[in-house]
C-alpha cells in the first residue's frame, strides 16, 4: 500500500491567524521541502488564494485540494474540500453573504 503525505489544513496570509510569511510561494516551497504529496489551503471563510496556490503546487508536482475553513460566530470551525476552484468559489461567495460587516 502506498503512503501519501498530506497537509489538508494550511492557511495563507488571508486568514486572521495567518502571517505575511504564509505566501503561496512559501507554502509550496515548504510543502516540497517536507516531502508532501498533497496540500489543501483552507483559509477562514474564503478560497481566494486557492487558484494561485494550486497553480504553484502543480508546477512543483504537488496534488492540491481546494478548501475553506468555515468559521461561525459561535467559533465553530468546519473544513470543507472541493475538487475544483469553481465549486469552492461559489461556496465562498455564499459564505460572504452571511458575514458581518467589519
Amino acid at each position: 500500500m502506498r503512503t501519501y503525505m498530506a497537509d489538508l489544513h494550511i492557511h495563507t496570509c488571508l486568514s486572521p491567524c495567518g502571517s505575511l510569511h504564509m505566501s503561496p510561494r512559501v507554502i509550496v516551497e515548504e510543502a516540497v521541502a517536507r516531502g508532501l504529496d498533497l496540500i489543501a489551503v483552507t483559509d477562514h471563510n474564503t478560497c481566494a488564494m486557492g487558484e494561485t496556490v494550486a497553480r504553484l503546487a502543480r508546477k512543483h508536482g504537488l496534488s492540491f485540494l481546494y478548501g475553506i475553513e468555515l468559521q461561525s460566530q459561535e467559533e465553530v470551525h468546519l473544513l470543507a474540500y472541493f475538487d475544483d476552484a469553481r465549486d469552492c468559489t461559489l461556496f465562498s461567495e455564499e459564505v460572504y453573504r452571511f458575514l458581518p460587516e467589519v
